[in-house]
């Protein structure tokens, strides 16, 4: 059947009197998926604006993630410079305070010695041993029948008995004493310790090694006996 012209004009004036014909007419003509191609896009449109939200607030959290390892980093670097700093100020003070009971040492071996009736040779000096350690106080002494003989110290903030043993070894020890004898140290030996304070077991091992100790006061123990070399 063909519409005509006006016919259509009286199907126009129908729905305009008849609006729910309208909507019936729509789904007449048109397909459901069609008829929900509004619902469709407006529902893609609320999704793509909830990803945009999403994005925006995951760069807002990067953001403050970059911000957070920019200050972390920033700290951790403020926290090694403090650290280095410590480290030289702690160096230095071990260096300051090491030079002091070794100078505190000598001035009271040279004051203890003297009173023993012994010549103080020259100035006293530490001396160094090649990676085996050091002796912190060396002073070349003459007693009164003129023979030499060498004080031997080793000064200490705190002395324990572990330190006692391990001075006390290397005194007695013939590539020690070969080392000592190469710097014209030859003996004998007048062995001493410095030492501010002491620990329980420092004084009982001092007494069993027959190793001196000098403390600020003067001597505290004289040593059992002078230490002759082996060669």
């Amino acid at each position: 059947m063909t519409l005509g012209v006006r016919e259509y004009h009286d199907l126009v004036n129908l729905l305009s009197l008849h609006p729910e014909w309208q909507e019936e007419l729509r789904r007449l003509l048109l397909r459901d998926d069609f008829l929900a191609l509004p619902r469709i896009v407006s529902a893609l449109a609320e999704a793509q604006q909830r990803t945009e939200q999403s994005v925006k607030e995951l760069a807002e959290a990067q953001q403050r993630t970059d911000q957070s390892v920019k200050e972390l980093a920033e700290a951790q670097q403020r926290t090694e410079q403090k650290v280095d700093r410590l480290g030289v100020a702690v160096g230095q003070l071990n260096t300051a305070f090491g030079s002091t009971v070794e100078e505190e040492a000598a001035s009271v071996g040279g004051v203890i010695f003297r009173q023993k009736g012994y010549r103080i040779l020259g100035e006293s000096f530490s001396l160094p041993l090649n990676g085996e350690g050091e002796v912190d106080v060396v002073m070349a002494l003459q007693d009164a029948d003129g023979k030499p003989l060498w004080a031997l110290m080793e000064a200490k903030a705190r002395l324990s008995q572990r330190d006692v043993r391990r001075w006390a070894q290397r005194l007695r020890s013939a590539g020690w004493q070969k080392r000592l004898a190469k710097q014209g140290i030859v003996g004998p030996y007048l062995p001493y310790h410095y030492a501010i304070r002491l620990d329980l077991g420092a004084r009982q091992a001092l007494e069993e090694e027959g190793i001196g100790l000098l403390k600020s006061d003067g001597e505290a123990m004289p040593p059992r006996e002078f230490i002759i070399p082996s060669n």
